[in-house]
């Protein structure tokens, strides 16, 4: 099911196009697929409302854009504490470590570092994957209601053993809520194991996943409770 709302999402193309540099309004319009005419009446909205100024044929995002910016200083100093916190476990524990956020649908590869080795068991910054898939979809997803989680994995394009299965999702979400963490032991694509906890902002919202990424081996028997404490104590220095 698509509940986007066309125009609304043009409009937002249009912000992420000159966020990544100025354009004239006829680049604007090839580069996205618009009609002129559509481009010009975009541009105009949003020059009223001061989020996009125009210097002769070239427009480029304003200041009216900065009390919006302003209300994510406090998620990126999160993020940025919580990238801090991941180099520190990944260098003293010598395990990998990663940090995700939710972008829609789909889970997003915000930070990682690993130990020095032969194989890399972390996808690059910048990945993106199914918002329920593995542990950091249970930390992601651990407030929401299970109405929210079904119509994700109904919608997903990709074939998991959660679309299989999505009792796996609601099975990860019932033990991070329970314990504050949650361990996905090789269900997934890549055969790695993965432990994850919630990131919360000030008003108690999840903000991000941490997680710790290894083999069976790294998380068995007491190194359980371990990496347990490890996350839990993360997360204070975090959230603060």
């Amino acid at each position: 099911m698509n509940n986007t709302i066309p125009a609304v999402d043009k409009t937002v193309r249009f912000l992420l196009a000159l966020a990544e540099r100025p354009h004239t309004q006829s680049e604007l319009s090839e580069k996205l697929g618009t009609a002129m005419s559509t481009a010009y009446r975009i541009l105009t909205t949003l020059q009223d409302h001061d989020w996009v100024r125009k210097d002769g044929a070239v427009y480029s995002l304003s200041r009216g854009l900065v009390p919006l910016v302003g209300s994510c200083d406090s998620e990126m100093e999160l993020l940025e504490r919580a990238k801090k916190q991941s180099d520190m476990i990944s260098e003293r524990y010598g395990i990998a470590c990663k940090l995700s956020i939710r972008q829609g649908d789909q889970q997003k590869t915000f930070h990682r570092v690993e130990p020095p080795g032969p194989v890399s068991l972390t996808g690059i910054a910048g990945s993106l994957f199914p918002i329920f898939e593995g542990s950091v979809g249970a930390a992601l997803l651990a407030d929401e209601s299970e109405e929210v989680i079904r119509e994700l994995i109904k919608s997903s394009p990709v074939k998991l053993p959660e679309t299989a299965n999505p009792e796996l999702v609601f099975d990860r979400i019932r033990e991070i809520r329970a314990r504050g963490t949650v361990l996905n032991s090789s269900k997934n694509r890549w055969g790695i194991v993965a432990m994850s906890i919630s990131l919360r902002d000030r008003r108690g919202r999840v903000s991000a996943a941490l997680t710790l990424i290894g083999v069976r081996k790294d998380f068995s028997g007491k190194r359980r409770a371990d990496w347990d404490m490890v996350l839990k104590q993360a997360a204070r220095e975090i959230e603060g």
